[in-house]
């Protein structure tokens, strides 16, 4: 009997604004899909959900230089940037789009990330974040550029596609800071065969737990989805070995029966001077022999099928002309061929090098698959 499982949420936490902690428990699991499903979700909650991030930085009237000095600010520019990076969004618009944001402050003053103005239904989380001092009246003007993204991605990755003048910067989009993931065996009272695997999930406020888990349960299924088409291009050279192998076995056993036959006909040969009777019986012996060593037609068609299974065009005993019309149409197995059929689409006239003639002369060979060679 299938095991049902289910996941249910055992504790959730506010650790902090930009920490949230969200403790999860599936159970009626076998056991080896414990772990199998635990690896999985844990790999796609760290790796392939999307956040929004900051992926470039402009300074007007400045060259693109992270070690430039900025008049007035105590930081240089490329502990500005790091401090940028550390700033966590959250997007209420769920559109998937890039924004672009504003800090323009006079000083002096101590400037957080709740002093950037951003695009509408854009949020920051952690507006304390510190960024930078000013220490004297200068003004301090960035305009910063948000896309979305997954995982971590170096500068000289960044596209910023549509943005100039904009210097690209280390983006740490994953909204899942850490999973901890573990298996436990249940009582054996309650069912030893079963087990439960508890999922840990720790995240910046920008997901909760429970959307991550959600969002990586769908997302697996999408890339499970996206694989529509599986080919088996080596499967002929499988076929072919694993005949080859059954083919010498046949040898070996066929040269063990001619052995023993040679050693019969001797010891009958020996015998004919003993007896005319027993003359009379080899050679009515040597009748059924001759009949049982004929192939039956079943026997034919089961030879010329396992010819076929290796999947070679050759095997179809077809003309050089026309193997290569069929290759130059990328069919280069028999069961690439059978695709095609002649009641409905795709056609063998539609190939390019293909007449009457040869489509006769393919469809007759072709036919070993479903007539027996009578």
């Amino acid at each position: 009997m299938q095991n049902i499982s289910k996941c249910k949420c055992v504790d959730a936490d506010l650790l902090s604004p930009s920490e949230h902690y969200g403790h999860f428990v599936f159970t009626s699991l076998e056991q080896s899909e414990g772990s199998t499903i635990g690896n999985m979700l844990r790999r796609v909650l760290l790796s392939n959900l999307y956040g929004l991030k900051i992926t470039g930085v402009r300074l007007p009237d400045v060259t693109h230089n992270e070690f430039n000095l900025l008049d007035g600010v105590r930081e240089d520019f490329l502990e500005v940037m790091l401090n940028l990076k550390e700033i966590i969004f959250k997007d209420d618009n769920k559109v998937g789009q890039s924004y672009h944001g504003l800090l323009k402050i006079q000083g002096p003053a101590v400037v957080t990330a709740g002093a950037i103005k951003f695009s509408k239904g854009i949020k920051v989380l952690n507006p304390n974040n510190y960024l930078l001092t000013i220490s004297d009246n200068s003004f301090v003007e960035i305009h910063l550029k948000l896309e979305h993204g997954k995982a971590y991605v170096l500068a000289k990755d960044q596209k910023l596609e549509g943005s100039t003048y904009f210097l690209p910067i280390d983006s740490n989009f994953a909204p899942v800071v850490k999973v901890n993931s573990y298996v436990k065996t249940l009582p054996q009272h309650i069912e030893n065969t079963n087990v439960e695997l508890h999922l840990e999930i720790f995240t910046n406020g920008s997901l909760l737990p429970h959307q991550a888990l959600i969002q990586a349960k769908n997302m697996i299924g999408y890339m499970l989805s996206t694989i529509n088409k599986i080919e088996f291009p080596c499967l002929g050279e499988l076929v072919s070995e694993k005949q080859i192998l059954e083919n010498k076995i046949d040898i070996d056993d066929q040269e063990k029966k001619n052995l023993t036959k040679d050693r019969e006909t001797s010891n009958r040969g020996k015998e004919e001077n003993i007896s005319p009777a027993k003359n009379l019986i080899a050679t009515v012996n040597k009748k059924e022999e001759v009949t049982e060593s004929v192939t039956t037609p079943e026997e034919m068609l089961l030879k010329r099928v396992n010819d076929m299974e290796d999947g070679s065009l050759e095997y179809l005993n077809l003309s050089n002309r026309i193997i290569k019309a069929l290759k130059n149409a990328n069919i280069n197995f028999t069961w690439e061929l059978l695709d095609y059929d002649s009641s409905g689409p795709p056609y063998l006239k539609d190939i390019k090098g293909l007449g009457p003639k040869s489509i006769a002369e393919i469809e007759k060979n072709l036919r070993i698959f479903y007539e027996p060679p009578f």
